[in-house]
């Protein structure tokens, strides 16, 4: 599904396209014979993002106090530290792949700091992060698949033991917000439901954000009038963030299972049917984007994109990959006003079809 209206409707209308499809999505391929893969299968399986109403509901009332605009603002300073002690490493002039280094740095230092994980294991954190992502992917199969589900596994049990502790000593931190957060029913989260929901805001804080930090870098090297502007201006970042996100958004496209016969465009689904809504093309269409292809962050219109897609599945970490974007883009054009393109090409990442990104982006500080 391609269409602006169609896909904002899709991602709207949850009483007809259902989230409920974790068994057909690739994290649902398992070996019913493998006592790991049951394993993963009974935490990995209560994430939100694959829960209609009323479970989505109630999972995700807990996160009412913890994504607020006052909350997201306390984690500013993590986001600053953590951008300036990465960009601090490097000389201006010096070239350098941004995308396993900052794009990928910041954001796993960020989710990080702000779930309480102690920094010695920042380093496995971000490991045990992109096995867990690889478990979404459709490429990854056969013994990398064993191996990223063993991975997530160790993920599991170190995020349990965590909470464990944040119950009997809470700290400043998320997970002890979450572990302490009743539902609206009244209720704590179940352990493989609380686990779940952690681990989702581990890889969904890295992953999309790092895309966001690479795309966003191409478009400034592609468009350098629009760097100059920000670099002399960056009051105007907000607005320039939010046009990153509709040309170029981090997740390509999402999946929807039909509950019931629908007529989609001039389509007749049956129930039943699969539906794969695609962001990027909807942020382009010209219906909704006068001359879509353009980056323009002075788009008169609001800049209704669906990068975060809509209705109740809206990202609950939107404010937070807003913010650290924000201080991304001010931090380095303040160190590096001046930065290129590297002199090896840049290369697109192929290997996952939902979430666009870059495998290599050298830039020259």
């Amino acid at each position: 599904m391609t269409r602006y209206t169609d896909v904002r409707r899709i991602a709207t209308d949850h009483t007809t396209f259902s989230n409920e499809l974790f068994d057909i999505t690739p994290a649902g391929m398992h070996d019913p014979a493998d006592t790991e893969h049951q394993r993963f299968v009974e935490i990995a399986s209560r994430v939100l993002m694959c829960a209609d109403p009323p479970v989505h509901t109630r999972i995700r009332s807990t996160f009412r106090t913890a994504f607020t605009p006052d909350a997201v603002e306390r984690w500013r300073g993590a986001v600053l530290d953590a951008t300036t002690a990465l960009l601090g490493e490097f000389e201006p002039g010096r070239e350098i792949d941004i995308m396993p280094r900052l794009a990928a740095d910041v954001p796993a230092a960020v989710i990080a700091s702000i779930l309480g994980v102690p920094r010695d294991v920042w380093g496995n954190f971000r490991t045990w992060s992109f096995a867990y992502a690889s478990t979404f992917d459709p490429m990854v199969q056969g013994e990398r698949r064993d191996e990223a589900i063993r991975s997530s596994l160790v993920l599991f049990d170190f995020l349990a033991d965590l909470a464990e502790q944040r119950r009997a000593h809470p700290a400043d931190d998320l997970i002890s917000t979450i572990v302490q957060t009743r539902t609206d029913d009244g209720d704590l989260l179940g352990e493989a439901e609380l686990i779940a929901q952690i681990a989702l805001l581990l890889v969904a804080g890295n992953d999309t954000t790092t895309n966001l930090i690479g795309n966003g870098i191409t478009l400034l090297l592609d468009n350098p009038e629009v760097r100059a502007e920000i670099t002399a201006d960056p009051a105007l970042l907000p607005k320039t963030i939010e046009e990153m996100l509709r040309i170029d958004p981090p997740l390509h496209l999402t999946f929807r299972l039909l509950k019931k016969d629908a007529i989609v465009g001039e389509q007749h689904l049956t129930a039943g049917t699969l539906v794969a809504p695609c962001i990027a093309t909807a942020n382009r269409d010209p219906r909704a984007f006068p001359d879509p292809g353009r980056f323009d962050i002075h788009r008169a219109e609001n800049n209704r994109h669906l990068a975060f897609l809509h209705g109740i599945h809206f990202c609950v970490g939107a404010a937070l990959a807003r913010l650290e974007g924000q201080v991304v883009f001010e931090e380095l054009l303040r160190h590096y006003p001046n930065f290129s393109a590297g002199s090896e090409p840049a290369v697109r990442r192929t290997s996952n079809a939902v979430a666009r990104g870059w495998e290599k982006r050298p830039v020259r500080l």
